[in-house]
């Protein structure tokens, strides 16, 4: 899994684009679109294009068909043509994303504009752990593992920050015999923070192996979605990327990854 699908991952995690009735005070259902752009440094932009889920059956969708979108990005200097590749989803490998850049993405739907702009914050800096070699025992009394691994890094601007845990290995031994291949296989995450430090103790990890710690640096707006659990495809916010006449997220995002080996005691 590459680094572009686990941010993809965590993020729908967090998004709850597609909501149902709310009682009695519904509004009249109205067709209007889901964007899903994650901007990530040094890969190809996607732009994924979804409708939202009807809660009546009376109501109507346009015709427009999701892959035969006019889907176009500006770098600030260009202007770019993305190409649907299926489900609704656009790229142009063409495009580089650096950090620092500036981009915008237009579109039209429903005969309507849809607009949202974005810019690639800066790679993570001196991110480091604590240790490279965790020792988890399997005594399922958590007092038995106290301790605890650090995460720091770079943060003299305050920027939001997200870390995400992931065990690379094919197959992964548990750390207790009553953990089962999902929940041993599963991503776990942190909150946004403003912090430039994580500590988290070392029994949160259900099985030996190899891990991938991946820090993302986010954008406010990323950061919001997150922090908001009320958030669903009437009401959501997006105080940053200002989607025009569209929900859903349209941010930068930029990243740098460690590894970590969870050993028995």
């Amino acid at each position: 899994m590459n680094k572009m699908e686990l941010f993809r991952v965590m993020a729908i995690a967090s998004l709850t684009l597609f909501s149902c009735s709310q009682e009695n005070t519904t509004p009249p259902f109205e067709d209007i679109p889901v964007v899903e752009g994650y901007l990530h440094a040094g890969k190809s932009p996607e732009i994924k294009i979804s409708r939202q889920v009807a809660y009546s059956n009376d109501t109507v969708s346009i015709s427009d068909s999701l892959d035969s979108l006019f889907v176009k990005m500006f770098d600030g200097s260009q202007f770019y043509d993305l190409y649907p590749i299926g489900e609704g989803v656009y790229t142009n490998p063409m495009i580089t994303v650096d950090p620092l850049d500036s981009f915008e993405v237009e579109l039209y739907f429903n005969n309507k504009k849809i607009f949202a702009k974005t810019t690639i914050p800066q790679k993570p800096t001196n991110f480091l752990s604590s240790t490279s070699n965790v020792f988890v025992s399997d005594d399922i009394l958590t007092l038995n593992n106290p301790d605890e691994i650090q995460f720091s890094w770079d943060n003299s601007d305050g920027s939001y920050y997200y870390i995400l845990i992931e065990n690379i290995d094919s197959n992964p031994a548990p750390v207790f015999d009553n953990d089962n291949a999902l929940s041993i296989n599963q991503l776990f995450k942190m909150s946004p923070t403003l912090s430039d430090s994580y500590s988290m103790k070392t029994r949160r990890f259900s099985s030996y192996g190899h891990h991938r710690i991946v820090l993302f640096h986010i954008n406010p707006d990323m950061a919001a979605l997150y922090l908001d659990s009320d958030n669903t495809s009437q009401n959501i916010s997006n105080p940053s990327s200002e989607i025009a006449n569209a929900y859903g997220i349209f941010s930068g995002i930029n990243s740098d990854t460690i590894y970590v080996n969870v050993l028995p005691q």
